[in-house]
């Protein structure tokens, strides 16, 4: 298990990780698709610093819009997207299930299924693993009353766990991480702080709330092969703490990594 963090692409962000010890990073993508492009580039950026993709996301999609022409452009990103995962080594794309719309979890699910197995099985014989990520970003299958009807249709389908996301949503992430963690295919680290009963802007890891402990019990329960990625989310820790923080933060998470 191995500490990454989210970076922004730029060969600054490699040359930081492999000055200070970070084997592994992610990007996520959203609106802009122009990241495809550079796949040949970063995966030099990847060799010169010995520093790996280890997730790829693609956020904000919806594949179970009731235009089928809006489906069709998402599944083309998504596509797109594991093509460069392939470019750049990544083993892992994360995606979302798509936007609920007022719909129940049961008839969002059917509508997933068909187009998430499409994605997981042009993703297969790339050897790049499909996960949904927890958060609420055009996605409805945010916790395990969408998982348990996915994951058995669709056994090859991960998740990419973020404890955040279920304090966010008032669940308990230790519960999900028992229950859930044997399908865990990659895992955030990002802090949470609550304030009189109030979100307040999240922390790096360590300045938070999160049992870290006892998440990477979780972890070491259910044998866990994946990494462990800091995401920095808000305020400072995006600015002027960018990289003191990760510092920080991989200090303070490598106390758990056996």
């Amino acid at each position: 298990m191995r500490i990454g963090f989210i970076c922004n692409l730029t060969e600054a962000d490699f040359k930081f990780a492999a000055d200070n010890g970070f084997k592994v990073v992610e990007y996520n993508g959203n609106s802009d698709m122009a990241f495809t492009e550079k796949a040949k580039e970063l995966a030099g950026y990847a060799k010169k610093y010995d520093v790996a993709f280890n997730m790829v996301g693609l956020f904000g999609r919806n594949y179970i819009s009731d235009d089928a022409a809006e489906n069709a452009r998402h599944l083309a990103d998504a596509k797109k997207t594991i093509d460069f995962c392939e470019g750049v080594g990544s083993p892992v794309f994360v995606t979302g299930g798509g936007d609920e719309t007022g719909r129940t979890v049961e008839e969002n699910c059917k509508r997933a299924v068909d187009n998430l197995g499409a994605l997981i099985e042009y993703a297969k014989p790339k050897g790049i693993k499909v996960a949904l990520y927890n958060c609420h970003w055009t996605n409805f299958a945010v916790a395990p009353d969408a998982w348990e009807i996915l994951m058995p249709a669709l056994p090859d389908l991960g998740i990419k766990f973020d404890p955040s996301h279920a304090v966010i949503g008032g669940r308990d992430y230790l519960a999900e991480m028992r229950d859930w963690g044997h399908k865990f295919y990659h895992c955030h680290a990002k802090g949470s702080l609550t304030i009189g009963g109030q979100r307040f802007q999240d922390p790096n890891p360590g300045f938070d709330e999160t049992n870290w402990g006892a998440f990477f019990a979780l972890l070491y329960f259910h044998n866990y092969k994946g990494d462990v990625n800091i995401e920095q989310h808000a305020g400072r820790w995006l600015q002027d703490l960018k990289y003191s923080g990760l510092l920080f933060s991989k200090r303070y998470l490598e106390q758990f990594i056996l």
